[in-house]
């Protein structure tokens, strides 16, 4: 646990600098740090449970910015393996993909 410059406990990831600024670090589940620097102590835990529960969900699977292009392409490749062929090529040609 961090401490502040007066002794007081911070927390879990999160400590107080000479120059009075908070730093608050965690490593994501790939094993990488992350770190950013506040000046009050309440941004810093916000940042710092904000960014845990992001790492803690998030699926890079399906990125946040995916065009319906992309989520598309997966799925018509995902449904390819379930359906007859005649019906996959039905979907793209419904959809306007072509074959």
């Amino acid at each position: 646990m961090g401490k502040d410059l007066r002794g007081k406990e911070l927390g879990v990831g999160i400590n107080q600098r000479s120059d009075e600024f908070y730093v608050g670090r965690y490593t994501t589940k790939h094993g990488k740090r992350k770190q950013k620097l506040f000046r009050k102590l309440q941004e810093c835990r916000q940042w710092l449970a904000d960014s845990q529960y992001q790492d803690e969900h998030s699926n890079l699977n399906f990125p946040e910015e995916m065009t319906v292009k992309a989520w598309f392409d997966y799925w018509i490749s995902m449904k390819k393996r379930t359906v007859r062929p005649n019906t996959s090529f039905c979907y793209r040609l419904v959809l306007g993909q072509g074959n």
